[in-house]
């Protein structure tokens, strides 16, 4: 009966967040890009570093918990089911196409090491953005409803070498509304203040 009730409350926590609210596409939920569009082509690539995807405790398409009324976590993926990396990966494509700026993705997964991943994007022989997730998770429950980052931010030149390598962290509140599009809102938010870093505008030399 205990299992029962607690995934009454699972499913009643997802009805309360979803909804019937229509799923934003990577276009609506792009990070608007305030560069040049005269700037070159670039070469993106998103790798999970996350520990518990590494260690396949979790899938790569994990993005958060989400907990009953008694605190029990129930684990949920990218509403498309895509892989973390891939569905940022689209949201950071749409954003750089909107602004007219030609970009290219490079497929990573949790196993490709570093090394690979800077080897594989130089052979395009155009500038890259590299982003190394370490977390990026949400956990939403009554007495909290926090989301976390921490990734490496990789800028590489049309050689491979390397223009810099920025560390971002942080937290941020989900607001009330669908989770499934806040969630999005908020990683829109935070690749828009990366974006605006002027070190990292610097390394894109726009």
């Amino acid at each position: 009966m205990f299992k029962n009730t607690a995934k009454c409350f699972a499913i009643l926590s997802v009805l309360l967040l979803s909804g019937c609210a229509q799923i934003l596409t990577a276009e609506q939920s792009a990070p608007e890009i305030n560069f040049s569009t005269t700037e070159k082509p670039l070469t993106i690539a998103v790798i999970d570093k996350r520990e518990y995807v590494v260690n396949n405790d979790k899938k790569p398409a994990f993005e958060g918990l989400i907990r009953s009324a008694l605190g029990i976590p129930y684990s949920y993926n990218t509403p498309t089911n895509e892989a973390m990396s891939v569905y940022l990966t689209n949201r950071l494509l749409a954003g750089f196409g909107k602004r007219g700026i030609k970009a290219e993705s490079v497929e990573t997964s949790p196993n490709m090491s570093i090394d690979s991943t800077v080897t594989q994007v130089s052979k395009n022989g155009s500038k890259s953005i590299i982003f190394v997730l370490h977390e990026w998770k949400y956990d939403y429950h009554t007495l909290s409803d926090n989301s976390w980052y921490n990734l490496d931010l990789m800028i590489l030149d049309e050689n491979g070498n390397q223009k810099l390598v920025k560390n971002f962290t942080g937290e941020n509140d989900i607001p009330g509304g669908a989770i499934v599009n806040e969630m999005q809102l908020i990683y829109k938010q935070r690749f828009e203040t990366i974006f605006k870093d002027p070190e990292v505008i610097q390394a894109l030399n726009l």
